[in-house]
């Protein structure tokens, strides 16, 4: 997964972009989404390790 707040900056013209295809799109998102739901488990793990297994949730 790339860095999202990169300083990397291109450029490109509107000719050199082409879009994704539904499957690939589906397949992008769906990444994204498994990779931040993975994220929230790890962060949920944290968060009962630190409170001893109390949220208020």
């Amino acid at each position: 997964m790339p860095k999202k707040n990169s300083d990397e900056l291109f450029h490109f013209q509107e000719n050199q972009i082409q879009p994704l295809s539904p499957q690939e799109l589906f397949s992008q998102i769906r990444a994204e989404i498994d990779f931040y739901q993975q994220q929230i488990a790890i962060l949920q793990q944290q968060l009962a390790v630190v409170t001893g297994g109390f949220t208020n949730v």
